[in-house]
């Protein structure tokens, strides 16, 4: 660990708040075998009390209780002990109390939570249960939340779940999940430091994240870990993705452009560098990235998908972002950054371009066709215009091509979309895939989303999913930009 990288971001720790959501407080009368629900009505991410009392006789022996805590409502109705999947199942909220006094218990994890089943398993005597509290945590200010009114009722929906998807991801760091995982994820990290420069524009906790990524410890190549755990103490995570080291890097040009904080990119520079000459160092004489074992790279949630051509994507997108950065600074490394990028651009067209085509179906990714490839060839500048809108469209429409798995996956989709100019057809899209998580029920967005899939996870079984996830919460940076440059 790099101390003065660490002691910089324990100097950008975020204060938390709390809200206290209101729950029906009546006096349950209960006895074994008994059970009920409670509904917070949204999802929220916090702390759980209650009261135990009696009605007649003192409770003899412990009451036994159990309490499950859903995000939605089919983890709710869900039997969680049927659970298979290849994530450790302490994930699932659900917690069995052995009460030996009457009196007031407040609960000592955080739950993830719009569901909160009570479970009488045993009890002695009849008893009461009463005075529910759930206290919601989140480091997002609702106070610096920027006003945002939309005529379009749909997207101002999309942007509310969106919101509310950011909030209950934000604590010490921006986490990845509030139920499972709970860490920092540099893919995560990206898409919420976006999104809340349009909205809770609270840029401590996005400086405390760059700064803890900063300190972690690199592997042999000098790639970055995908993730760092910070709390009680920092430990440098254990995978690393290299696709997500080179988006550290973009993380920070997106910092350093939303802020200005010339100061803090410069700070964290060195590390850049590091990852920038880690990449090269998976180039092969082609000049493409292709010296890398399948697992070491993310791109999505799914193990069909052929990575190469979408890993040079996303360092060309890399390249070009830190090059323009470097130069609004006049640094002395602009031009070699600039270079690469120019050298690279013309590698990834000679050797991963299907001209004839107009594909990525290369021998690099074993003729592979994916919306990935051409989504990153297109954030990377490899084509544009109207041949890169109609290679994405095809793509799109071919039976045959892999497709995005995950709302972070579709995010760069998007994106790709806007930088074509296409920002009608990126909100229809942006309506019909995170319009119809709401109409699913979703009070935030999901980890996985495939609509003809609804039980798909990359776990093995759905249990585990996140349905309340960081990379989910962009639609509220493309609607709020957009509307911005409207108004501009």
């Amino acid at each position: 660990m790099n101390h003065y990288y660490w002691q910089k971001a324990e100097e950008n720790l975020p204060k938390i708040y709390e809200e206290e959501i209101r729950v029906a407080s009546e006096n349950k009368i209960l006895h074994s075998g008994d059970s009920f629900e409670i509904d917070l009505g949204n999802h929220y991410v916090g702390y759980f009390s209650f009261v135990l009392g009696y009605t007649n006789m003192y409770p003899d022996a412990p009451v036994r209780l159990s309490l499950k805590f859903s995000e939605n409502r089919d983890e709710a109705d869900a039997d969680f002990s049927s659970y298979r999947g290849r994530l450790c199942a302490s994930w699932l909220q659900e917690e069995i109390l052995n009460l030996d006094s009457i009196g007031e218990y407040r609960m000592p994890r955080r739950y993830a939570a719009r569901f909160i089943k009570i479970s009488v398993l045993y009890t002695p005597r009849e008893i009461t249960l009463s005075d529910f509290h759930f206290t919601a945590v989140t480091s997002a200010d609702k106070r610096n939340l920027r006003s945002f009114d939309i005529a379009d009722e749909e997207l101002r929906a999309i942007d509310a779940v969106s919101v509310n998807t950011l909030k209950n991801c934000m604590h010490r760091v921006f986490e990845d999940g509030p139920k499972r995982d709970r860490r920092l994820w540099i893919g995560d990290l990206r898409l919420e430091a976006l999104t809340n420069y349009y909205t809770y524009q609270q840029t401590d906790i996005v400086r405390r994240c760059l700064y803890l990524f900063a300190a972690a410890d690199c592997n042999d190549t000098g790639f970055l870990p995908g993730y760092i755990y910070e709390n009680p103490k920092f430990v440098s995570g254990y995978w690393f993705l290299y696709d997500y080291a080179l988006l550290f890097v973009t993380t920070l040009c997106d910092y350093y452009q939303h802020t200005g904080d010339a100061e803090t990119f410069l700070d964290i520079y060195p590390v850049v560098q590091k990852q920038m000459d880690a990449a090269k160092k998976i180039t092969d004489e082609n000049g493409i990235l292709s010296l890398f074992n399948k697992r070491d790279v993310f791109i999505d949630w799914n193990d069909a998908l052929e990575k190469t051509v979408s890993l040079n994507g996303v360092y060309l997108y890399t390249l070009d972002r830190l090059s323009q950065a470097l130069s609004k600074l006049n640094h002395k490394d602009a031009p070699i950054y600039q270079s690469r990028y120019q050298d690279t651009k013309h590698a990834a067209y000679r050797h991963l371009y299907n001209a004839k085509d107009h594909n990525f179906a290369v021998g690099y990714d074993k003729e592979q066709i994916s919306v990935h490839s051409v989504v990153w060839m297109i954030l990377g500048g490899v084509i544009d215009g109207e041949i890169a809108w109609e290679a994405l469209q095809n793509t799109m429409k071919n039976p045959q091509s892999i497709k995005p798995v995950t709302p972070y996956m579709n995010h760069y989709l998007a994106e790709a979309m806007m930088k074509l100019g296409k920002q009608k057809e990126a909100i229809s899209y942006i309506k019909s895939f995170w319009g119809l998580m709401i109409k699913k029920g979703a009070d935030t967005f999901y980890e996985v989303f495939v609509p003809e899939k609804p039980d798909l996870s990359p776990y093995g079984d759905k249990m585990i999913n996140s349905m309340c996830h960081a990379w989910s919460c962009t639609p509220s940076y493309f609607i709020r930009a957009l509307d911005q440059d409207d108004h501009a």
